[in-house]
């Protein structure tokens, strides 16, 4: 279960940094920004709740 919260916390981050990245372009109302943006807030909960649980 460690392993794949390491794997949770990598994708957590590499997700948001591409968010940011895509808000400092300026292409934050693109359908590809969005949906990785739903998807680092997605992964951000999964892991929040894990947390939470001790998982």
């Amino acid at each position: 279960m460690k392993i794949f919260a390491i794997i949770l916390g990598i994708l957590v981050i590499l997700s948001w940094l591409f968010v940011m990245k895509e808000y400092r372009n300026g292409n934050q109302n693109t359908t590809k920004a969005r949906n990785v943006t739903l998807l680092a807030c997605l992964l951000t909960l999964i892991m929040t709740i894990m947390q939470f649980l001790r998982l």
